[in-house]
């Protein structure tokens, strides 16, 4: 090996020790309450204004859901694509956690996201006072809305 190719080794080993260091630093919340998420969630209709479902895979999300919808939907630039809201809650062994809701769906596509506000007022249990933020985002099938589920909950009482 000469000097040329050992500087560009020693310059590569130090960027890659460089994200990794980032990467395991970004993965873990600043502060220790906080707890990163994932799960899978399907949801069906119900009638109304309501879906209703399961959360799998979910650790301490694992539980039962139900939203429900505000009837007024925002017409986006893109007419296929609307923007709606709703409240959920998510039913666990460990207590229930709330959300308000804000929907992008795709009427082409059937793909949808949802960003959900935990709602530390509401919730009760392990996720009384919590706060934080949930992710889903899935692709209608049917009549059934599956989805993945990413975020991060922050524990009041732990």
């Amino acid at each position: 090996m000469n000097a040329k190719t050992g500087n560009l080794m020693t310059r590569a080993a130090l960027v890659l020790a460089f994200c990794l260091f980032n990467q395991s630093a970004s993965a873990q919340s600043p502060n220790s309450n906080c707890k990163q998420v994932k799960g899978s969630s399907i949801e069906s209709f119900s009638g109304g204004l309501v879906t209703t479902g399961t959360i799998t895979n979910g650790g301490i999300l694992n539980g039962t859901t139900e939203f429900v919808y505000n009837p007024a939907f925002v017409v986006t630039p893109n007419p296929s694509v609307v923007s709606y809201t709703s409240e959920l809650t998510i039913t666990t062994i460990q207590g229930q956690l709330k959300t308000s809701n804000v929907y992008l769906y795709n009427f082409g596509t059937g793909q949808f996201t949802i960003l959900a506000r935990i709602r530390s007022d509401a919730s009760t249990g392990i996720f009384a006072g919590a706060t934080g933020v949930l992710y889903f985002n899935g692709k209608t099938v049917g009549s059934a809305f599956p989805s993945e589920i990413t975020g991060e909950i922050c524990f009041a009482n732990e």
